[in-house]
């Protein structure tokens, strides 16, 4: 069996016993979004912070974990 699909049985049985946590991990980069886009806004003088604040990553990452997390939770 390769490592790959290996990988995949064990992230299959991990999420069938953990149902709600891709949907709680991607509530939590959605909280760390609006916590960065909070801080750039008090400190805009930091260039790193304005350009993950600006482009709102980690809230689609995060709505995008979410959506497929209950998507497979539902499956499994």
């Amino acid at each position: 069996m390769s490592a790959l699909n290996r990988w995949i049985e064990h992230t299959a049985e991990f999420l069938a016993h953990h149902k709600g946590l891709p949907i709680l991990i991607g509530v939590g980069l959605i909280l760390l979004d609006f916590l960065l886009f909070l801080f750039h806004q008090l400190a805009p003088g930091l260039p790193v912070l304005g350009t993950l604040a600006m482009l709102h990553c980690f809230l689609y990452l995060g709505l995008v974990v979410a959506l497929l997390g209950g998507l497979v939770a539902e499956v499994l």
